[in-house]
């Protein structure tokens, strides 16, 4: 058996005779397409982390990304998708130990220290999963070194809170940032040795992993934006023409964060240099339009529209939506930018609760095929709701 020292990112042994593709033939292009199935208009943000993926599959360099995001755009619904290609690709098999995990947890408040341990832990956990029944020291080890470590909300881990510092998130920020450059971490867990389970020590090396951490970064945005409104700043926000759902045209100021940020913004926020140096790139998400929270609606798994459409067929009727219904609702949760894709549902529930409390309430059912009756979600059903 070989040195633990020795185990690299080679292409995995085939476990059937189906032949499996060398991890450098999955190129960035083909992993946009995977992850693009599950997140809708994030294209840019998704070509960010489709290389990044390469990269750290490839174990060529690293890959580590920072995404900032309204609350809503997406940012979780990424990682979730990154864990989903991992387990849907058989070659990405050895890389198959996703963790998510929030910034606080891996901080003792107490005693202010950075716990690497609970991360690891958590790593741990997915790569038995991966390594199998009576796991080896060196199957443990490979699976943890190759893990991808998902990190929420960092921002509420800055180094300065409402203008204080935060001793809590500098002792995060300096441990994480300790682990991306490359740390060899002693870690003893429980493997089987010569037929036994025994407690061993691992050398665990942090710099094989990939580190994708994301946060909404509410007070940037408002920094940036005054920054950007202070006279003299030789900035202004762009004026454009929009047509409503309705038809109707009218012109409307939008601030887009990413057209004005810069690293200093960032520093100024409280996310310590050192620290945001050890990112490959700085992602950031887009706030949904009108056309993608239509379809995220309509299409999307974690949809509302959907789920209130699974509830009626337990009672035999049909959930329908009108085209401008759609749009009305989609036009409604835009005009909250912070809450992104999530003021769908607030909006979707207020409309179809009643019915789905007394489908025979009104004189809205109608008879469908096969003796089933059938719902339809008007224009005029959101608009008494959004008025």
């Amino acid at each position: 058996m070989p040195a633990l020292e020795e185990m690299t990112l080679d292409t995995p042994s085939p476990k059937s005779a189906a032949p499996l593709r060398a991890f450098e033939d999955i190129k960035p292009p083909i992993i946009f397409d995977e992850l693009q199935n599950g997140v809708l208009g994030q294209n840019k943000a998704l070509r960010f982390v489709s290389v990044a993926i390469y990269k750290h599959t490839t174990g060529k360099v690293p890959g580590n990304l920072l995404m900032i995001g309204n609350s809503g755009t997406g940012k979780t619904t990424v990682m979730n998708n990154i864990q989903r290609l991992y387990n849907e690709v058989p070659e990405y098999e050895p890389f198959r130990a996703v963790t998510i995990i929030n910034a606080n947890l891996l901080v003792d408040i107490d005693r202010m220290e950075f716990r690497p341990d609970r991360l690891l832990q958590a790593v741990e956990q997915r790569a038995r999963a991966i390594a199998g029944h009576h796991p080896s020291p060196e199957d443990l080890k490979r699976a943890i070194e190759r893990a991808t470590i998902c990190i929420d909300e960092i921002d509420k881990m800055a180094a300065v809170v409402a203008g204080k510092p935060n001793a809590i998130g500098v002792v995060l920020q300096q441990g994480l940032l300790t682990l991306m450059e490359g740390e060899r971490v002693a870690y003893p867990l429980h493997a089987w040795v010569d037929g036994e389970e025994k407690q061993v020590t691992l050398d665990i090396n942090t710099g094989r992993m990939m580190f994708i951490c994301g946060g909404a970064f509410e007070g940037l945005y408002d920094q940036v934006y005054n920054r950007v409104l202070k006279p003299g700043s030789g900035e202004k926000l762009k004026t454009q023409t929009i047509r409503t759902a309705e038809g109707k045209v009218k012109m409307v100021t939008t601030f887009n964060l990413g057209d004005f940020l810069k690293p200093k913004d960032l520093f100024d926020f409280g996310m310590v240099p050192q620290f945001m140096a050890r990112f490959e790139n700085t992602v950031l998400l887009n706030d949904l339009p009108i056309k993608v929270l239509r379809e995220i609606l309509l299409k999307s798994q974690e949809s509302p529209y959907l789920r209130s459409k699974r509830f009626f067929e337990v009672m035999n009727i049909e959930l329908e939506i009108e085209e401008l219904a759609a749009s009305l609702i989609a036009e409604a949760a835009a005009k909250d930018s912070r809450t992104g894709a999530r003021a769908l549902r607030p909006i979707f529930t207020e409309i179809v609760n009643p019915f789905e409390f007394d489908p025979d309430s009104g004189d809205t059912m109608q008879s469908a095929e096969g003796g089933s009756q059938k719902l339809t979600v008007t224009a005029d059903m959101v608009r008494r709701v959004i008025r």
